[in-house]
C-alpha cells in the first residue's frame, strides 16, 4: 500500500507578478517552476497520498498565456507552521527574473482563493486605433443591454454574454482600456470583452491584439478591486 500522508497543518498563500519576458510563460511552465522553487527554498510543502504523490499547491483564474499580471495567487499546503513573510523571501530567491512574490499570507482557509471574485485590467493598443474611436465604442458597449459573443468550447460552440459580467470600463488616451469584471461562471476573460467590443466596432478586429496587464485580483469595493492579500 502506498505511504499515507497527512493533511497540511496550514496554507501558504502567495500573491505573484509575472511581467516583462515571463507574460509568455504558461500555466504549466509556471507550475513546473514554482515546484522547482519550493524544493530549493526548502520550504515544508505538503504531500498527496497515493503511488504518486505531488505537492499539495493550487492555482486560481490564471491570466491566459501572453498577458502580464501583477496579481497570480497560489496556495501551498505546508507540514509545519512558520513566518509567511521568511517564506516569500525564500522562495523569491530561488525565481527567474520577471516573477515575484508580491505577498503572502498564511492561512488556515483552504479554499480562500474562492474570495478572489473579480479582476482589474489594463488592454493597451499602441498606435493601432484612435482614442476617440475606442471611446465611442466603450459607450456603444455600455449602454448595450447585452453584448453576445461565440466562445468555443469542447462543447462546441455557445452564445455568451459578456456585458454583464463587465463592472466598468473606461478608455483613456493612450489608447487603452481599463476594465472590471466579475470572475464568474463560466470565467469571462479580457480577450472576451475585447471581442464583445469588436462586435460594436469590426475595425477592431483589423487590429493587432491587444496587451493584456492584469493589474489586481481580489475583492470587488465601491473603490474597485482591492487585492486579496
Amino acid at each position: 500500500m502506498p505511504e499515507r500522508r497527512d493533511p497540511p497543518v496550514t496554507w501558504l498563500c502567495l500573491r505573484f507578478s509575472k511581467l516583462g519576458a515571463a507574460r509568455f510563460a504558461s500555466t504549466r511552465d509556471i507550475a513546473r517552476l514554482m515546484e522547482r522553487a519550493i524544493k530549493r527554498a526548502d520550504v515544508p510543502v505538503a504531500y498527496s497520498s497515493g503511488f504518486s504523490p505531488h505537492q499539495r499547491i493550487s492555482y486560481a483564474t490564471s491570466a491566459p498565456t501572453g498577458a502580464a499580471s501583477h496579481a497570480e495567487y497560489m496556495m501551498i499546503g505546508l507540514t509545519s507552521t512558520g513566518e509567511a513573510e521568511h517564506w516569500r523571501g525564500s522562495l523569491n530567491a530561488q525565481l527567474p527574473a520577471g516573477f515575484r512574490l508580491e505577498a503572502a499570507l498564511l492561512s488556515t482557509d483552504k479554499g480562500l482563493l474562492s474570495q478572489l471574485t473579480a479582476s482589474r485590467w489594463r488592454l493597451e493598443w499602441p498606435g493601432h486605433i484612435a482614442a476617440g474611436e475606442l471611446e465611442r465604442t466603450v459607450a456603444a458597449f455600455l449602454d448595450a443591454p447585452e453584448v453576445i459573443i461565440e466562445r468555443r468550447a469542447k462543447s462546441g460552440v455557445r452564445p455568451q454574454d459578456v456585458r454583464a459580467a463587465v463592472v466598468s470600463l473606461q478608455a483613456d488616451a493612450t489608447p487603452a482600456l481599463q476594465v472590471v469584471v466579475t470572475q464568474t461562471e463560466p470565467l469571462i476573460r479580457p480577450a472576451d470583452v475585447w471581442a464583445g467590443l469588436a462586435i460594436i466596432h469590426p475595425a477592431l478586429l483589423n487590429s493587432s491584439a491587444p496587451l493584456l496587464t492584469r493589474e489586481a485580483q481580489g475583492h470587488l469595493t465601491a473603490n474597485g478591486v482591492t487585492n486579496l492579500i
